[in-house]
């Protein structure tokens, strides 16, 4: 989340987005254990919804807030950062197969396809960090 004084500096983006990239996987791993054969598929559903509503509001912020500020101010990154924006909409879409999974009671496809999504999104997330890093540096540099 951003400061509520509307700043935004290297060090509390970069500090932000991996506060809430742990609270994300944090949140994989509830969805994770909410799939277990004895569980309540309405647990687990809750969960996939909690899951679901914490990324799209984490995309919006990237795509919205974060990216358009790098952009305007490093156009070298926009194509990296256009590949990442444009997994967002695929994480999307995976959100809306694994209801459809759960939906039909498929709770064993279901936890194979959060566990594929959840690798996926490490990754997806490492890399996220590893342009904030590298900004994060050059920022520090240029002080």
């Amino acid at each position: 989340m951003p400061p509520e004084d509307g700043s935004i500096s290297g060090d509390s983006v970069e500090r932000d987005v991996l506060a809430e990239h742990r609270r994300l996987e944090t949140l994989f791993e509830e969805v994770l254990d909410s799939f277990h054969p004895e569980g309540e598929p309405d647990a687990a559903r809750a969960a996939l919804k909690e899951l679901r509503a914490a990324l799209e509001t984490h995309f919006d912020q990237e795509d919205r807030l974060y990216y358009p500020a790098i952009w305007a101010l490093r156009p070298d990154l926009k194509t990296e950062l256009k590949g990442l924006v444009d997994a967002h909409d695929e994480f999307v879409a995976q959100l809306d197969h694994l209801e459809a999974l759960l939906g039909r009671g498929k709770r064993g496809e279901a936890r194979q396809a959060t566990e594929s999504l959840s690798s996926v999104f490490k990754s997806h997330e490492e890399a996220e960090e590893a342009v904030l890093a590298t900004l994060d540096r050059e920022f520090d540099t240029a002080r």
